[in-house]
């Protein structure tokens, strides 16, 4: 008795004879089954690249098995959608691949790319871009020509994500005339390098020196920063991030108090990693712009300001500041910063908002790894802990720990728990956790987590512990 299996793996196979007859007379739906086929020879698949039908060449253009030789055919097809998916091919199979090779592979891929790289459709250059964008292993020639492009489509997710270009290059886009976005692409980057930043400023570009400012990570100099402060008064797009800057300085803390409204003047009070000094001036100027009528209802504007603004202890208050309901040596009753007399209201310490969002989210089954970006991106902190706590399945104490004592690798650790990606874990470290970029755990150059599981599940179990004996 035969085997029906084996029977169908012979009726499935085609002998040479007539992969031949097939490819030079069959049908369409024969041809562009052949195409499809991964037990076709090469030379079979090099004749249906130059098929007539522009849906047998698609097949072709997806093939894996497809020689590269027909792929650079494809590559300057006329149909549109042969390029594009020659392209998404392409892309993904290049990435890795070694340049000191140099193997006859090698060349006609990259030539193939060049090719793709400068296609007069737009659609086939994103696909690229989209690739290579965030890849450590892209082949830095043809990235570097994608963040050329004229097109903000194509060019910007490269000049913001990739992690091939190196400073000289993006300080040469910059002093350029680089296309209209390219500049605020830049300021995106993460741990931007100081003399980038230098460059963006010098550009007089308002959009992205604004976007600079709110780059948490970007490295920007003492001597920078007090020019943006110089030019400030007339920029009010740079308020709100100046007030958000990590690492101020007394006095750039000092002048951005002078210059911005209200409830922006409220938000820098309320930032507790800032040192007694700068604290001081910001009391100073508020007293001062007080005193002359500049500013007015900051008690309403200091409690609502509790309702979105995470607070942390450390804040003394100032002699203008003190309730009489206390006397000037009363000791603060919570973690936040005691309100000064022109904000007698209470203030609330717990955004539950937050809390129960991510919550809610997590119940449906669909708290993910974006979610924990974008609260990244609003400053939306009990969000991120509370997310982070559920991911990984640990108390949210455990991501307070982390976060407060500035532990890169338990940070990592955490995220990695949560399933999360090592470029989101670089992110939380800068922006949850304030750590310097010079300080912060990168990805491999596979994109992957940096240190091994075994060591991961110790640093968990370790601030674990930590968390639980306070």
């Amino acid at each position: 008795m035969s085997d029906p299996q084996f029977e169908n793996e012979l009726i499935d196979e085609i002998s040479y004879d007539d992969q031949k007859r097939m490819a030079r007379e069959g049908s369409h739906n024969e041809r562009c089954d052949l195409a499809g086929r991964e037990d076709v020879r090469p030379e079979i698949l090099y004749y249906l690249a130059g098929d007539p039908d522009p849906g047998v060449r698609r097949q072709i253009a997806r093939n894996d098995i497809t020689p590269r030789h027909a792929d650079l055919m494809l590559a300057q097809d006329d149909d549109d959608r042969v390029r594009s998916d020659v392209a998404g091919k392409i892309a993904t199979t290049s990435i890795g691949m070694n340049e000191d090779d140099q193997t006859n592979v090698y060349k006609v891929t990259m030539q193939a790319l060049e090719i793709l790289a400068g296609d007069q459709l737009v659609r086939v250059r994103q696909i690229l871009a989209e690739s290579f964008k965030d890849s450590s292993g892209a082949p830095l020639h043809i990235v570097e020509k994608l963040a050329l492009d004229r097109e903000i489509t194509v060019s910007g997710p490269i000049l913001e994500l990739s992690p091939v270009l190196g400073d000289e290059f993006l300080i040469r886009v910059l002093n350029s005339e680089p296309v209209q976005g390219a500049l605020k692409a830049i300021s995106r980057r993460v741990a931007l390098g100081e003399e980038v930043a230098d460059a963006i400023v010098n550009s007089g570009d308002a959009e992205a020196v604004a976007e600079l400012l709110g780059n948490e990570s970007a490295q920007i100099r003492e001597e920078t920063l007090d020019r943006i402060v110089d030019q400030a008064p007339g920029q009010p797009g740079w308020h709100g991030p100046l007030v958000q800057r990590p690492r101020l300085h007394t006095d750039a803390a000092r002048r951005i108090a002078d210059i911005v409204s209200g409830s922006l003047l409220v938000e820098l009070k309320k930032r507790a990693d800032l040192d007694d000094d700068s604290m001081a001036a910001i009391d100073s100027v508020i007293q001062q712009r007080l005193d002359g009528g500049e500013i007015e209802d900051l008690a309403e504007l200091w409690s609502n300001a509790a309702d979105r603004l995470e607070t942390t202890g450390g804040v003394e208050d100032p002699n203008w500041a003190k309730s009489s309901k206390d006397g000037p040596g009363r000791t603060p009753t919570s973690s936040a910063p005691a309100d000064p007399e022109w904000a007698n209201s209470e203030t609330e310490v717990a955004d539950t908002e937050q809390t129960r969002r991510a919550e809610k989210l997590n119940k449906k089954g669909k708290l993910a790894e974006n979610h924990v970006a974008s609260a990244l991106n609003d400053g939306e902190t009990d969000f991120v802990i509370t997310a982070m706590s559920l991911l990984a399945e640990v108390s949210p104490d455990v991501v307070r720990k982390a976060a407060s004592l500035q532990n890169a690798k338990a940070l990592v650790a955490l995220a990695w728990k949560a399933g999360l990606s090592m470029r989101l874990a670089t992110r939380l470290q800068m922006n949850l956790a304030k750590i310097p970029p010079s300080g912060v755990m990168r990805a491999t150059a596979s994109d992957g987590y940096p240190i091994s599981p075994e060591e991961m599940t110790w640093q968990l179990e370790f601030i674990a512990g930590m968390a639980a004996g306070e």
